[in-house]
C-alpha cells in the first residue's frame, strides 16, 4: 500500500494545495512547488496548465520563476456556493482558529 492510499480520502485536491502554496508564494519554482507537495514536477506543470487553462489561475512568463495570479472569485465546480478564496492562508488559518475554539 503506498502512502496515498494509507491516508484514506482526500477532501483537498492536490490543486487546492498547489493553490494554497501560489497564494503563500506566487514566484514559486515549479521544481519547489513539486517538492513541498511531494509531488513529481511533471504532476505539478499539468496540475497548473489546467489551473491556468479553466481560469483558476494566470502566469505571467516574463521571467523564471514565473508570477501566478489566483482568481480568488472564481466559484469551484460542483459546488457554486462556494470560490477558490476558501483556500487563501488567511481564510484557512481562520476556519483553524474557529475550529480549535469550539
Amino acid at each position: 500500500m503506498n502512502s496515498q492510499e494509507e491516508q484514506g480520502v482526500a477532501f483537498v485536491t492536490l490543486y487546492a494545495r498547489i493553490v494554497n502554496e501560489l497564494a503563500k508564494n506566487p514566484r514559486i519554482a515549479q521544481e519547489t512547488l513539486a517538492r513541498t507537495l511531494d509531488v513529481t514536477m511533471r504532476t505539478v506543470q499539468r496540475h497548473l496548465t489546467e489551473l491556468e487553462r479553466e481560469g483558476y489561475v494566470t502566469v505571467d512568463r516574463e521571467r523564471k520563476p514565473y508570477t501566478y495570479e489566483i482568481a480568488w472569485n472564481r466559484p469551484l465546480r460542483y459546488f457554486d456556493q462556494l470560490t477558490v478564496g476558501m483556500f487563501r492562508p488567511d481564510v484557512l488559518d481562520d476556519l483553524a482558529r474557529r475550529g480549535r475554539a469550539s
